[in-house]
């Protein structure tokens, strides 16, 4: 069997989209399935990190992006123009929705319509003339690209994978795509990466990881935790991640500018072991995002037995009995929960334990072996 994959969109910030490629990826039997990913060389870096084997077809080989729309444009262009010698019953697989994934993938399908493409969605862009607040052209530039993305998933896509129930009505009431192509699978996580990670103390009262934007609710989290620092004045929160210059400049003048030097860390990007030893390293897992499908961080830190506080989305539907959720932006509510929790230490006990549970059930070997089941019957349909 031969996998393409278009892994053609990573930047600077690593998503879960990508994550979830590799870990699925990288647990295929190497006798079985070989393995192309076109990429760039940041997008090469990344994967050779984590310890995905492959052939690498590298599209761009910039080391820093300074302007993500001019980046992807070239990366379209260069995959397109791409030599690949690969079968006409390979396996296609754009990793995620963005243009440069999609579009080669398409193309290549159209061309050879015995090849089967797996197409990737995992979260769909707010409408930025619905949204609340100035219109920012980089909004209209996302909605507008993954609408066309869509597009050429509906009609030639084979398979579309996805991670929750609710994303998939989505897709079939408002896109009108095929129900019977949709396969919902959650993320998984790596227990025994998890177990081998150790930390003596809780040294945080709470945490935040993911990648430092706007839409992860990173400025709200600040707002909140300095109403935590009126009611506890010792509490500590770590916050890790990558993001841009800017974001994280704006970040640290916030943290300045409310006094909160001494009650927030500002950790970086971690590497896989750093993230787990902070995970157990602290007593709760705070992700106000905005956009969201599921994170695959819930999973992890329900497994470190941490209770996850987040704002309520409708794709968090299917665990949110085992998730701490409030009303989208409200910072004071979020405070609130987040001081419950911490007064609180049986609750937040008895959440971590059911948290654990769930998270046992979801493991990237299970994810994978599924995932292989469908293409070894797609080429056999």
């Amino acid at each position: 069997m031969e996998l393409v994959a278009f892994l053609n969109s990573y930047t600077e910030g690593i998503s879960g989209g990508d994550i979830r490629f590799i870990e699925i990826a990288k647990r295929f039997p190497r006798e079985n399935v070989e393995i192309w990913v076109v990429t760039s060389k940041l997008g090469k870096g990344l994967c050779e990190k984590r310890g995905l084997k492959a052939k690498y077809v590298l599209t761009t080989t910039e080391d820093r992006i300074n302007n993500v729309i001019y980046t992807y444009l070239r990366r379209i262009i260069c995959a397109i123009f791409l030599k690949l010698e690969i079968k006409n019953n390979a396996i296609l697989w754009s990793t995620s929705d963005f243009l440069p994934d999609v579009f080669p993938a398409f193309l290549l399908k159209r061309k050879n319509p015995r090849m089967i493409w797996i197409a990737s969605i995992y979260h769909l862009i707010p409408d930025p003339f619905k949204r609340s607040g100035r219109l920012k052209l980089s909004n209209v530039l996302s909605y507008v690209g993954q609408w066309v993305s869509l597009l050429m998933i509906r009609r030639q896509a084979d398979l579309i994978q996805t991670e929750t129930r609710f994303l998939k009505s989505k897709l079939v009431k408002k896109y009108k795509m095929s129900s019977e192509r949709i396969i919902v699978i959650p993320s998984g996580i790596d227990t025994k990466v998890i177990e081998a990670s150790s930390s003596k103390e809780k040294i945080y009262d709470a945490c935040f990881l993911a990648r430092l934007h706007p839409s992860k609710g990173i400025f709200d989290l600040i707002k909140a935790w300095e109403y935590v620092c009126e009611r506890k004045k010792d509490v500590k929160l770590a916050i890790a991640g990558g993001g841009p210059i800017k974001i994280l400049g704006k970040l640290k003048s916030m943290v300045k500018s409310l006094g909160l030097e001494r009650n927030v860390a500002i950790l970086g990007f971690l590497s896989e072991e750093e993230k787990y030893k902070l995970l157990r390293s602290s007593k709760l897992y705070l992700l106000p995002s905005y956009e969201e499908g599921i994170p695959i961080t819930f999973y992890e830190a329900m497994y470190c037995g941490l209770p996850v506080v987040t704002y309520y989305l409708p794709t968090y539907e299917e665990i949110k009995d085992y998730i701490v959720s409030v009303p989208l932006g409200d910072v004071k509510k979020l405070a609130e929960e987040i001081i419950r929790l911490l007064e609180d230490e049986d609750l937040a006990l008895r959440l971590g334990d059911k948290g654990r549970k769930l998270a046992k059930e979801h493991t990237w070997d299970k994810v994978a072996d599924y995932i292989l089941s469908k293409m070894e019957r797609s080429l056999s349909a």
